[in-house]
């Protein structure tokens, strides 16, 4: 009865979105990073290490005289205590979503109306209220990682082809973090936060590579 629930809200979550979307048409500008004047970040922010880097990032961007607004979505009813009064950081939750889990807060249509030259997103996992962000966002050009339809970027990143260099490396890791004292609970959490440091780092340096050899429009 759940999963048919949850199969229910996410169609007619797709079905709402897509109509949207025919009402909002939009032709994709191309912008390279070094021209780029204002850019917007989505990304997952359930996890304190996807904020860490994507903090560090907001830092090299902003180092290129870069105006940066980030919007994190927290997959919970409440919000994180580290992230209460985060200087130019805003984040919503599971309590800021309708029934079919539309975002329904100030915060992200603000963010949707924004005309950022590039929209990165940096969320690793599919999540509707993350692709409803991005699907109707009015930035010139949406780049991120590579998921199957329904997909709604201009340059996508396919990390699946790396996940085995990737693996290695992070088995190496979380080897050297280990102690004969650490349960499996915390083995567990320890390979998570690596993987997903991993997945993110390397999302980030290829989206950079690409988007400063690319010609902007």
């Amino acid at each position: 009865m759940v999963k048919f629930l949850n199969n229910t809200k996410a169609y007619i979550g797709h079905r709402i979105l897509e109509r949207k979307l025919k009402d909002r048409p939009r032709t994709a500008t191309v912008c390279n990073i070094n021209d780029a004047k204002k850019i917007g970040i989505v990304f997952n922010a359930t996890q304190l290490v996807s904020f860490e880097i994507i903090r560090n990032f907001v830092k090299e961007l902003s180092q290129k005289k870069i105006s940066v607004t980030t919007l994190g979505y927290v997959n919970s009813k409440k919000l994180i205590d580290h992230y209460m009064y985060r200087k130019g950081f805003n984040f919503f939750t599971r309590s800021n979503l309708n029934w079919f889990n539309k975002p329904v807060t100030d915060t992200v249509e603000e963010f949707i109306k924004k005309p950022f030259d590039i929209l990165i997103n940096l969320c690793l996992e599919e999540y509707f209220p993350i692709q409803y962000v991005v699907a109707l966002s009015v930035s010139r050009f949406k780049v991120g990682k590579y998921f199957d339809e329904p997909n709604y970027l201009d340059l996508m990143i396919d990390i699946e082809k790396e996940k085995k260099v990737m693996k290695e490396l992070k088995q190496e890791i979380t080897e050297d973090k280990k102690t004969d004292e650490q349960d499996n609970e915390i083995e567990k959490d320890i390979e998570e936060k690596v993987d997903v440091e991993f997945q993110l780092d390397f999302l980030i340096n290829q989206l950079m590579h690409y988007l400063s050899i690319i010609k902007s429009k």
